[in-house]
């Protein structure tokens, strides 16, 4: 693993204040088990409609959750599987559940493999020597 870079750490700290608020973090955990509309998500959480509304809209922002409208009810989830994995393992690192170690290793295995530049491909086989045409040999 490359040492964080100044830039790097910044942004994964502003990406940890995201996580860092309590009722964010139980939105997050509910979404875990699929999308809900706002009314299921404040019976589960507990999280009153106003606190709610504003929690919804910081993850909405940050990309982490979508906002799907399903006739007069709005469903929200996680944007994508990377953001489920994301949440997964935070979490479960937090909680000291060592299950939560194989998810993050993959979540890094996946990153390395879209910041690394593609593997080239070398065939090998047989190698000929070139031979110079006459008119070039009998030159000085």
């Amino acid at each position: 693993m490359t040492p964080l870079s100044l830039e790097e750490a910044k942004q994964l700290v502003e990406r940890l204040k995201l996580f860092a608020q309590p009722q964010r973090l139980i939105i997050v955990d509910a979404l875990l088990r699929g999308p809900l509309a706002v009314s299921e998500l404040e019976a589960k959480t507990g999280i009153g409609q106003p606190t709610l509304s504003q929690q919804l809209g910081t993850l909405r922002r940050a990309d982490i959750i979508a906002p799907r409208r399903e006739s007069r009810a709005i469903y929200y989830s996680l944007t994508n599987e990377e953001e489920v994995l994301r949440a997964r393992a935070l979490i479960g690192l937090l909680r000291e559940d060592k299950a939560a170690i194989p998810l993050a290793q993959r979540m890094a295995e996946q990153r390395a493999a879209i910041t690394s530049p593609p593997k080239k491909h070398v065939e090998s086989g047989a190698q000929f020597a070139y031979i110079r045409p006459p008119s070039q040999a009998s030159e000085p």
